[in-house]
C-alpha cells in the first residue's frame, strides 16, 4: 500500500510531465499554423489568361523555392529596346516537364515568347514585401 506522501509525489511528477507535453504540443501546433499562414501570404495569383509579353531572351535562376519554383533575373546585360531592365526578378512555376537549379539559364526557344501569367508575393529576409510577375513560355 502506498503512503499519502508517495501518492502526492507521483501525482506532482505526473502533472509536470503532462504540462511539458502540453506545452510542446501547443508549440508544435502554433509553429505549424504560422508556417501555413506565411505560405498563404506568399501566394501565387494566376490570371485567367496570359497577359503581356515579356521581351526577354533568357533568364538566370537566382533561387529555387521549396516547392521547386524558381526566382530568376533577366540575363541580358544590355537590355534591348522595350525589354526588361537587367535585374528584373520573375518567377517560373515548377511543372512536371521543368525542374530548376541555381544559376540555370532559361533560354527562349525559337518561335516562343515569355508571357506573364500571374504574380507572386513574398517577404524578403529584410521584411520587405515584394511582388514579381509569374511568367511562362508560350508560342508566338
Amino acid at each position: 500500500m502506498m503512503s499519502t506522501r508517495t501518492k502526492f509525489i507521483l501525482t506532482y511528477v505526473a502533472g509536470i510531465i503532462t504540462g511539458v507535453v502540453i506545452v510542446f504540443a501547443i508549440s508544435f501546433y502554433t509553429v505549424m499554423n504560422f508556417s501555413e499562414g506565411e505560405t498563404k501570404n506568399q501566394a501565387v495569383q494566376l490570371f485567367d489568361s496570359p497577359k503581356q509579353e515579356i521581351k526577354a531572351t533568357s533568364f538566370k535562376v537566382i533561387q529555387v523555392l521549396p516547392d521547386g519554383s524558381a526566382l530568376a533575373t533577366y540575363d541580358n546585360i544590355i537590355p534591348e529596346k522595350d525589354a526588361p531592365e537587367y535585374g528584373m526578378v520573375v518567377m517560373f512555376q515548377v511543372s512536371e516537364e521543368n525542374s530548376y537549379y541555381d544559376d540555370q539559364v532559361i533560354s527562349l526557344p525559337k518561335g516562343k515568347c515569355f508571357k506573364q501569367v500571374g504574380t507572386y508575393r513574398y517577404t524578403t529576409q529584410q521584411d520587405m514585401v515584394k511582388t514579381v510577375p509569374v511568367i511562362a513560355i508560350y508560342d508566338k
